[in-house]
């Protein structure tokens, strides 16, 4: 598709957004917009035992959605990079990747990024190189309300994304035998059920 994917900075982005980079020629995140609440900039979902599980990443106090994203700043008041790595471990600890891929993980999280959006493009960046895409990623230098002629998602929902030509492929999820399949999870369920060959689902 020769047209630019239009994405905002996301945790552990969902399958859908690596789908659209993946189908895209060129890929630009928004770096000129206001911080908003309740969005994939800061959340993510996996699937544990119990069924979906919300990682959220705790913001320094003062967030509002007048803060330019790039100033958004991650809270570590609490341990949320403990219990992250601990919900990772306990959803995908029998998952076939898991062993090739968790320190990587581990190591991103557990480097202390200050800023949320340096934190989401070094997930993001792991990601592309654990799939093999050939991803050309750039960030915007000023806000645009509308780009006609390439695929926006800016202002998808975090609960409901509708991606035109987007239909989720099943995969075998680690807990299959407790819940149906999960569609558009973040792409990290993929890759560790399905390794680099996760790119045959993007």
């Amino acid at each position: 598709m020769d047209k630019t994917a239009i994405l905002t900075t996301e945790y552990l982005p969902p399958i859908s957004s690596f789908w659209l980079m993946n189908r895209c020629s060129e890929v630009l995140i928004e770096h000129c917009e206001n911080y908003q609440k309740k969005s994939t900039r800061n959340r993510s979902k996996i699937l544990a035992v119990n069924g979906i599980d919300i990682l959220s990443v705790p913001l320094q106090k003062g967030k509002n959605s007048r803060m330019p994203i790039t100033e958004v700043e991650i809270s570590y008041e609490s341990e949320w990079v403990a219990n992250h790595l601990h919900a990772i471990k306990s959803a995908y600890g029998n998952a076939p990747y898991f062993e090739y891929y968790f320190d990587d993980i581990e190591r991103i999280l557990k480097h202390g990024h200050n800023k949320l959006i340096d934190l989401n493009a070094a997930l993001v960046q792991f990601l592309i190189k654990s799939f093999d895409l050939e991803t050309n990623i750039k960030t915007s230098k000023e806000y645009l309300r509308d780009y006609p002629n390439d695929v926006d998602i800016r202002k998808m929902g975090f609960n409901k994304r509708e991606i035109e030509g987007f239909v989720p492929k099943s995969y075998n999820q680690v807990f299959e035998e407790k819940h149906d399949f999960v569609e558009d999870l973040s792409a990290f369920d993929l890759l560790m059920c399905k390794g680099p060959e996760g790119v045959l689902w993007l």
